[in-house]
């Protein structure tokens, strides 16, 4: 009988691991690390019971008009601030279900709402949570999930909201979004600056990056700078242990010392590489889980702990501690990871919270995979991107190439401009610790799209409502710096 795991799989990586009796074969799956968790079927309406669910009809597919099928778009909806000459303030989910966290009385987007008289909505993204225009995820049916056709649904929710809800055809509309719902919330602007008067990108992941290398080189700073340059040299002196252990023919120690269900093949380069993505990114996701920059502190006070023998040791007792449980084993097998992302059922658990479908964008548009191909990070040379084209065909067939991986992100960015996209009325934030900083725009790109990098700050701590007591005054500033920037992007003859 499955067990239920803790998740070592991160968005950008997709090194899925699973925790589960000796005596089991079948994968259980962890959840990827993402913006927004995703969220519990009781936590769906967030902390105000006026909150609704709601469900609008669009095309399901945009671009064949020989196609008039149809289908309907989850989103939540909050109206206790609205007045009739109101804004309509949206919300994109991104990769993951749409939650009403994101919308609700704790959040700066829910604050700009009551303050300008504003509608709030949360838009859940096409093949996520509750949101299927397709009966199932078959490869075939995946090709409908793509961003022209999630920006189109963003379009036809936008017409809906001015025409059906607030009654207003000229609202004016702001788009924002954490992760990938704010790059799709700058792409929205880009590709429909009609419908769209001001974007919001918090942490967003702006450019397609093919080979994300500088996601552990970043990791490895805030490690430094949050928790020692002893952490640094351990995570180093271990992981290049076990490399070289492995390569003269010693990698069943690893068996011994990690709890991992059985022995890594020494021969199988995609299986070693697996072995040591597994190893990297428990780390990462581990101390980005929460964040809470202190966590960096906690893992680095563990893993720097001088009372072990040698760095190894320490490793293998901190990820044996955090990834164990009821005396289960972590599965670092590359073909029961595949086998698990080749089911198409919407309701299996590792889709329901988004995992094949946003493996499938990172395969075909984004790329995001995270590797050890810089040498200014701590976790070894294995994991390279040759494990992931490996992933990507095996799931979802010899069609993905190597070549075809690079181009997606090629085409990706030239289409919308990768990290200087051509837009206005745009402002850009991000956590100067945040690993996928190197995605995003950090820099103004002219005086109506300006960027905020907030020291000492993760991901997603701008998306929380001002907090006089417990938020930096750098934090603080930045909040009131996007009230103010917004409001007069939404109403710039008319302040409120």
């Amino acid at each position: 009988m499955k067990l239920l795991g803790l998740l070592v799989l991160v968005a950008s990586s997709c090194t899925l691991a699973a925790i589960l009796p000796r005596r089991e074969a079948t994968p259980l799956f962890f959840d990827r690390q993402r913006r927004n968790p995703s969220p519990r079927a009781e936590d769906l309406l967030g902390n105000l019971a006026n909150i609704s669910e709601q469900f609008f009809n669009t095309a399901v597919d945009h671009f064949n008009h020989q196609n008039q099928a149809t289908w309907s778009n989850r989103y939540l909806s909050m109206m206790d601030h609205f007045v009739p000459t109101g804004p309509v303030l949206i919300f994109l989910a991104g990769d993951v279900p749409v939650a009403g966290s994101m919308i609700d009385e704790n959040t700066l987007i829910n604050e700009m709402a009551r303050d300008l008289g504003g509608a709030v909505f949360a838009l859940e993204t096409r093949f996520y949570g509750a949101s299927l225009p397709t009966e199932d995820l078959s490869v075939e049916n995946l090709r409908l999930l793509n961003t022209d056709q999630i920006l189109a649904d963003v379009a036809d929710f936008v017409l809906h909201l001015r025409r059906t809800v607030v009654g207003n055809p000229f609202a004016h509309v702001l788009v924002a979004g954490t992760g990938l719902g704010g790059s799709l919330a700058i792409w929205f602007r880009v590709r429909y600056p009609h419908l769209t008067d001001a974007a919001w990108s918090s942490s967003g992941y702006i450019s397609a990056v093919y080979d994300f290398q500088d996601f552990s080189y970043g990791w490895a700073n805030t490690a430094i700078d949050f928790g020692s340059q002893e952490c640094y040299n351990r995570i180093f002196i271990a992981f290049h242990v076990a490399q070289n252990l492995i390569d003269v023919g010693l990698g069943r120690l690893m068996y011994e010392k990690f709890n991992i269900c059985d022995p890594v093949d020494a021969d199988d380069r995609i299986q070693v590489a697996y072995f040591f993505s597994v190893l990297m990114t428990s780390i990462e996701v581990y101390s980005l889980r929460n964040g809470n920059i202190e966590d960096f502190t906690a893992v680095c006070q563990d893993i720097a702990d001088d009372s072990f023998p040698t760095s190894l040791d320490a490793l293998a007792f901190w990820f044996n501690k955090r990834f164990e449980a009821d005396n289960g084993c972590v599965i670092v097998d590359i073909d029961m990871l595949a086998e698990s992302f080749r089911e198409t059922s919407p309701t299996d658990e590792s889709n329901a919270s988004g995992a094949r479908q946003f493996l499938y964008q990172q395969c075909t548009e984004f790329g995001w995979f995270f590797t050890t191909d810089s040498d200014l990070q701590p976790f070894g040379e294995r994991v390279q991107m040759e494990l992931y084209h490996e992933l990507c065909r095996r799931v979802f067939g010899d069609w993905v190439t190597a070549e075809s991986m690079y181009r997606a992100t090629e085409r990706t960015n030239n289409r919308f401009g990768g990290s200087s996209p051509n837009v206005m009325q745009v402002h850009f934030t991000n956590g100067a610790q945040d690993p996928w900083r190197y995605t995003s725009v950090v820099e103004d790109l002219n005086p109506y799209a300006l960027a905020d990098v907030i020291p000492g700050e993760l991901a997603g701590g701008d998306l929380k409502k001002i907090d006089e007591e417990n938020d930096s005054a750098e934090l603080l500033e930045v909040k009131r710096r996007l009230k103010e920037v917004f409001e007069g992007y939404l109403f710039p003859f008319n302040p409120r």
